[in-house]
């Protein structure tokens, strides 16, 4: 995509840093990045309970986070940290508490570098002015399509500060290169439509590599069940003029184009309504590469990785904190045994 070539480059523009030469940061701006406008009856100007600050802060950290996964194409919905990437680009710091009404601002916490070109943009800018573009979409009934399901419950989650003493959530962020503000209002007709939204199944085309174990050729309910290599099966529904290659590949590895239904507030498919199936080779489902005894460099070859020229090269993957985590899991689940 061309927003993530962009930002590849302003990436290595800013690792001129580690070769020695110097980079112009950014001057420090009287306007915060985003800004975050609560109001009501019950709001004191220019002042915050501890514990709705902290839910704020929290919630608002959660929604550009998983904003940024699914513009990563990563999964929103998941146990456990993000990648570090996400956390550099996207973690917020809250740099002002300004009166009139209870205005809160954000900006990004790892230094902004000077872009030469205003239309390029990090990753958390790009998720903090997606974000509030989906909350708009929201307050208009625009139903904006592909709404994440990760970023719908942030968004729900934040919304749980209206009642009486807060009617509105406004939040506010520069267009990309240009000073136009954009605003998303977060009301409780928002949080009633983010509650439909997750409570209703969503339908995208999807590819699904399995067995095809079973198949059913009612003519009324036409049905075959795939079981991927990993994770739960996945019941089909085809045409009459899928019967012949349905019945042709069964007890086959194949790969099925159709459009998935997939259950509320979750990434598990609930159906499929294939539109194609093709066979597939079990070293492609993954099932044959345990006896198939390949070699280093076989392997190599077959996933086009090439070695790190030096070891400080994998320094990103992992932080100190996370390899003591990793090991001690390790140890742990040996004791368990």
């Amino acid at each position: 995509m061309a927003t993530k070539a962009k930002r590849h480059a302003t990436k290595s523009r800013q690792g001129h840093k580690a070769t020695g030469r110097t980079t112009k940061r950014k001057s420090a701006s009287p306007d915060p990045i985003l800004t975050l406008t609560i109001t009501g009856p019950g709001v004191r100007k220019g002042r915050i309970p501890i514990p709705d600050l902290i839910k704020v802060c929290e919630e608002a950290q959660n929604a550009v986070t998983r904003q940024a996964e699914a513009l990563e194409g990563r999964k929103s919905i998941h146990p456990g940290p993000t990648t570090i990437e996400i956390r550099e680009e996207c973690t917020l710091e809250l740099v002002s508490i300004k009166g009139g009404c209870t205005l809160l601002g954000f900006d990004i916490a790892k230094p902004q570098m000077l872009l030469p070109l205003p239309e390029q943009r990090t990753l958390g800018l790009e998720a903090i002015e997606e974000l509030v573009n989906t909350i708009h979409s929201l307050g208009n009934g625009n139903k904006k399509e592909d709404l994440d399901p990760g970023v719908l419950r942030s968004i729900y989650g934040i919304s749980g500060l209206i009642d009486k003493r807060v009617t509105s959530l406004t939040w506010s962020t520069k267009k990309g290169g240009t000073t136009e503000s954009i605003q998303g209002k977060i009301t409780k007709k928002v949080r009633e439509r983010v509650a439909a939204h997750l409570s209703q199944p969503r339908f995208k085309l999807m590819l699904v590599d399995g067995v095809l174990d079973m198949a059913d050729f009612n003519r009324r309910d036409r049905k075959c069940r795939i079981d991927p290599a990993i994770g739960t099966s996945v019941i089909c529904s085809f045409g009459v003029d899928l019967e012949g290659i349905v019945q042709s590949l069964l007890r086959s590895p194949v790969r099925v184009k159709g459009l998935a239904k997939i259950q509320p507030d979750s990434d598990r498919v609930e159906s499929l309504e294939m539109k194609a199936i093709e066979p597939l080779s079990s070293l492609d489902l993954g099932e044959g590469n345990f006896f198939a005894s390949h070699t280093i460099k076989e392997l190599v070859e077959t996933q086009g990785v090439k070695p790190f020229a030096k070891a400080s090269a994998t320094a990103w993957l992992l932080s100190d904190e996370e390899v003591a985590d990793f090991v001690s899991e390790i140890y742990g689940a040996r004791e368990r045994l």
